[in-house]
């Protein structure tokens, strides 16, 4: 009898998770579309499916905190949030994503954070991130800055030759790199805030996985920028640099 009884209170916790799982599928598909469902994979899309939040929120802060430039954690968490209602905090992971170079993120801002792009403590509408991450015609995507929307842009200390000496002067030219002989540009995307502070690097177009590792180290680690201008005040900008690895 005992076993007949757990047998149906199994039955029942089994029915209730199917049911759950199936809300929570549902809640996501109409929030991504059918088309972005299929991002949900690896471990800790799978403690979403299994209706454990709390789980899957760490587990995407832990990567994130092991590489702060894992766009697809961020974008996981973004749902984490959303399901649990937390829309700020949805659309900040969502913003990072962006921030990142994903523009495919575009749709999740329109219209799920009312157009709005969050960086730091700013807010972006969306005519201005709908331009700062406009692909120019002909280039790489991720080549293209601000340049066409903020009136000045943001200056290193010293300049380009502010830029250049910083870099000769802090670059650690991965052993493995050198001993292959690896030479080359690694391209390198971001964000200039309105404090001049520098967030959200990534590789546009990488050389090596160690020199593109150093490159980042590079631009994650610079002293602040004067911040970029429109009407004399300060504004959020994106940036490029090329970060040269040369055999000597």
């Amino acid at each position: 009898m005992k076993y007949l009884i757990l047998m149906g209170c199994c039955f029942a916790l089994t029915n209730c998770i199917a049911q759950n799982n199936a809300k929570t599928d549902s809640v996501i598909r109409s929030i991504l579309g059918a088309e972005n469902v299929t991002r949900l994979t690896g471990e800790g899309t799978e403690l979403i499916k299994q209706n454990d939040f709390s789980g899957a929120s760490l587990f995407f802060s832990n990567e994130i905190k092991k590489d702060d430039g894992n766009r697809e954690a961020y974008f996981n968490r973004g749902i984490v949030n959303i399901v649990l209602a937390d829309t700020m905090a949805a659309c900040r992971d969502w913003s990072a994503v962006l921030a990142l170079g994903d523009t495919a993120t575009f749709k999740l801002l329109d219209s799920h954070c009312q157009g709005s792009m969050f960086i730091a403590d700013d807010t972006l509408p969306k005519i201005v991130y709908r331009k700062m991450f406009a692909i120019e015609k002909g280039k790489d995507a991720g080549y293209a800055s601000a340049k066409a929307v903020v009136q000045q842009m943001p200056e290193f200390s010293g300049g380009a030759d502010g830029v250049f000496k910083y870099l000769n002067a802090n670059l650690n030219y991965p052993a493995s790199a050198k001993q292959k002989k690896v030479q080359g540009t690694v391209y390198v995307n971001f964000i200039i805030d309105k404090k001049g502070k520098v967030l959200f690097p990534y590789i546009v177009r990488g050389i090596d996985k160690d020199c593109d590792k150093e490159a980042l180290r590079l631009i994650k680690n610079m002293p602040q920028w004067k911040p970029g201008k429109n009407n004399g005040k300060p504004v959020i900008v994106r940036h490029n640099l090329p970060v040269i690895f040369s055999v000597k």
